[in-house]
């Protein structure tokens, strides 16, 4: 669903800086960043560059933050070129803004070597990110992540979560939204297609997979030679040894319709917030029933979704709120301690809409992630 995105956009509004005279607080999208005072208005079209995204090293230079003293950016990860959220003087900036220029055929993107990418006639956001040479941080991925993978293109879903801050009007102000905590583990997909029959997969149509390789088609092996992989751990444990897979297999089989499984893996081993517990747990956000490829493919409901789970003895993410969406309401969730176990920050919060809604909608759920959580201390990690 979600690709990495560098968008033109406008800025909203500029306000002082509550304890720097020298700095403003340009509001752009829902996000506040951190800027010099005078060096952009409202309403200014400006590249938003958030946070997440690697710049190269001219585009560094070109908004003045490469240091010539230490030969490198002024921005995290070892060659200080990684955009992430920051505290400046008691205020939490999160992504970068960077000003068109004069071209030949009106105002455009200023890009390496002199060039200018026009923007009258409108571009893409995923355009601009490509013309910049700006990429998502990829983090190292722990030897337990990895392992053997089969083709399994087509069956496997291409799946993200978009920030709300990014997409205010995704959700109509009083639809009824289900709130639930957004849990700082892996995601992992299990699924099961009766189209896939893979020699090395069981019942040759066992799908599981993470994040990234989901979105690349590919679904890991799931024989012995993955038996140290995490993802392939979680079904095994909630799944397959309970018998309960066996009987989801023999009924995607009678209604021949392909099922997903959602959640997150979580807990010692898998990211720094461990959640207070000895080993791992798996908890669902999502069950989707039918071909991954079919526009008619759905969501289930929050109810629909919770029964269907019951019946396997799986747990969900723990629910926050249900009613109306309201921004002041979302927003006084997403800060705060877990409600899990374990004394840290909680993550953020997902919101979804209460009702089925097709496997390929981009909004079937969106995120609103904590400063709280992004300013943590201690050593971070975003693995996938």
């Amino acid at each position: 669903m979600a690709t990495f995105q560098t968008p033109l956009v406008s800025i909203t509004g500029i306000e002082p800086h509550p304890d720097a005279d020298r700095l403003e607080l340009a509001k752009v999208l829902g996000y506040t960043c951190v800027i010099r005072k005078g060096a952009f208005k409202t309403g200014q079209q400006v590249v938003y560059l958030p946070e997440g995204g690697v710049i190269p090293e001219w585009l560094c230079r070109s908004l003045n933050l490469w240091s010539e003293a230490d030969g490198k950016g002024r921005l995290a990860g070892p060659q200080g070129l990684r955009i992430k959220a920051i505290r400046l003087r008691g205020t939490v900036s999160q992504g970068l803004l960077y000003p068109l220029a004069d071209g030949p055929s009106g105002q455009g993107i200023p890009l390496a070597g002199g060039d200018i990418l026009p923007v009258d006639g409108g571009v893409e956001a995923t355009e601009i990110a490509d013309a910049l040479g700006i990429v998502k941080y990829e983090p190292p991925v722990p030897v337990a992540f990895e392992g053997e993978v089969v083709n399994a293109h087509g069956h496997t879903l291409r799946f993200d979560i978009e920030s709300l801050q990014s997409f205010p009007d995704a959700i109509h102000p009083g639809e009824p939204v289900v709130i639930t905590e957004k849990i700082h583990g892996t995601w992992t997909g299990i699924s099961f297609d009766p189209e896939v029959r893979h020699p090395d997969l069981y019942e040759g149509g066992t799908l599981v997979s993470s994040k990234g390789m989901s979105a690349k088609g590919l679904a890991f092996k799931t024989g012995a030679s993955n038996d140290r992989n995490i993802y392939v751990r979680t079904w095994r444990r909630f799944l397959l040894e309970p018998g309960h897979w066996d009987h989801l297999v023999a009924e995607s089989r009678t209604q021949g319709s392909a099922f997903h499984i959602l959640g997150e893996t979580f807990g010692r081993g898998v990211q720094d917030l461990q959640y207070g517990l000895r080993g791992t747990e798996f908890r669902v956000f999502a069950v989707g029933v039918g071909d991954a490829k079919e526009p008619s493919a759905r969501f289930l409901s929050a109810d629909k979704m919770e029964a269907w789970c019951a019946r396997y003895d799986l747990r969900t993410v723990p629910e926050l709120r249900r009613g109306p969406f309201g921004p002041t309401e979302i927003l006084a969730l997403r800060d705060g301690d877990t409600t899990l176990e374990g004394k840290h920050v909680r993550e953020g919060i997902v919101i979804s809409p209460n009702r089925d809604r097709p496997l390929l909608d981009q909004f079937a759920f969106l995120k609103l992630v904590s400063p709280n959580y992004l300013l943590r201390k201690g050593k971070a990690t975003e693995f996938e």
